[in-house]
């Protein structure tokens, strides 16, 4: 599940050169979260209508405004559900995407990650998503894995994502889990000594709201 499959190009981006007059009324007219900006067509940042909002220049240019910008951004090649840690922290609705340039491809939205967690993998279960720093010396899939079935989870999907973020440079393992009980999951795994990054746990499907998947996403903190 690729990111590039999933791009939407129903938002706008903004230009360097826009002026901060019309980037408050994109924000103003389609209740945005955030928008992309561009120096052509290279990914800058994220502009929000808080920085907006708290410029000293209202009639300057957005390339004023750099220093303020947010770089949550997703690679194209990335997993979909890679996303999910940029959606927590910045408590946006829209994640650009951009290529091995910077170049910007689209936006990966929330509702669109919420209808694929919907329709792939958990069939209407209960169940969630956790991460793993991974070091290949120090930790084993198949260890993981034992203790994922021993606490009555079943993986349906797993991937290794690269983690820019990461002070090591380790790649962190998503694993997909089915289960009643992700909390005694990830309570097994750390039990043995597995750090765990982030945990998502997902509700029925009936407990999605179509107009609000962030509270089809909850953050778990076990």
């Amino acid at each position: 599940m690729l990111s590039l499959a999933y791009l939407s190009y129903d938002f706008p981006v903004l230009k360097l050169t826009d002026s901060i007059q019309k980037a408050i009324k994109v924000f103003h007219e389609l209740e945005l979260t955030n928008v992309a900006v561009l120096d052509g067509k290279k990914f800058v940042g994220n502009v929000t209508e808080e920085v907006l909002a708290n410029s000293n220049h209202p009639g300057g240019k957005l390339s004023e405004l750099t220093s303020f910008f947010k770089d949550y951004s997703l690679e194209a090649d990335e997993d979909l559900f890679a996303s999910l840690p940029l959606f927590e922290k910045s408590q946006f609705k829209l994640i650009p995407v951009v290529n091995d340039t910077q170049e910007w491809q689209g936006y990966i939205s929330l509702n669109t990650v919420g209808e694929a967690i919907a329709l792939n993998g958990f069939n209407g279960e209960d169940g969630g998503i956790i991460y793993i720093p991974f070091h290949i010396q120090h930790d084993s899939f198949s260890l993981i894995a034992r203790i994922i079935e021993e606490n009555r989870g079943l993986i349906t999907r797993s991937c290794m994502l690269r983690n820019s973020k990461d002070a090591l440079g380790l790649p962190e393992l998503m694993v997909q889990i089915q289960t009643e009980q992700l909390s005694s999951v990830v309570q097994g795994l750390e039990r043995h000594g597995v750090i765990i990054n982030k945990a998502y746990v997902f509700g029925k499907r009936e407990a999605a709201d179509n107009e609000r998947f962030d509270l089809f996403m909850k953050f778990l903190n076990p």
